[in-house]
């Protein structure tokens, strides 16, 4: 009987741990994630460069639906709108699929970082910018890779920018 106290206790002090440590997730932050967070990554996707050349041509929409691949990263520049589900990306396609490209420092890309690069921000019902910071309501830091789901179109800074319905989160 004393051997059955003795386990009961050190496995309610053993739930007690694991349910008590670390932190805990709010549950704003929980119906966020299941609502953006994608559990399979999108396979088909576009270059920034690509969907910014679309956007530019003469007689196109205003704003398209697009898939990309991309990197949380805005070169020396921080990319986080700090309390907003926004942030900056730059296209991790690569050179005929070369992975660790980096167009910030490419010779070629650098010229015309903007073509690289895009604003992606997640709305909310009202159409705002979610108020929950992006590294805390996806659990990303830079450069984290994702795929980023949603409509593009151009900005008033000549900026490709993503209206985001969907992340997925690429863990190495």
């Amino acid at each position: 009987m004393k051997a059955f106290a003795v386990t009961s206790m050190g496995l309610l002090l053993l739930s007690a741990c694991l349910t008590g440590c670390g932190e805990s997730v709010d549950a704003e932050v929980l119906a966020l994630r299941e609502q953006l967070v994608l559990k399979d990554r999108p396979e088909q996707t576009t270059s920034t460069k690509k969907i910014r050349t679309s956007l530019l041509e003469d007689g196109a929409a205003d704003e398209i639906d697009v898939t990309i691949l991309a990197r949380i990263t805005a070169g020396d520049l921080p990319p986080w709108e700090t309390g907003k589900a926004a942030f900056i990306v730059t296209d991790a396609t690569g050179h005929e699929g070369e992975k660790d490209h980096n167009p910030h420092t490419c010779p070629f890309c650098s010229r015309n970082i903007n073509d690289y690069l895009a604003e992606v921000r997640f709305h909310d019902d009202k159409g705002e910018v979610i108020g929950i910071d992006s590294r805390e309501l996806f659990d990303v830091e830079e450069p984290q890779l994702v795929v980023i789901t949603g409509k593009a179109s151009i900005n008033d800074a000549d900026l490709l920018a993503v209206s985001a319905d969907g992340i997925y989160i690429v863990r190495q």
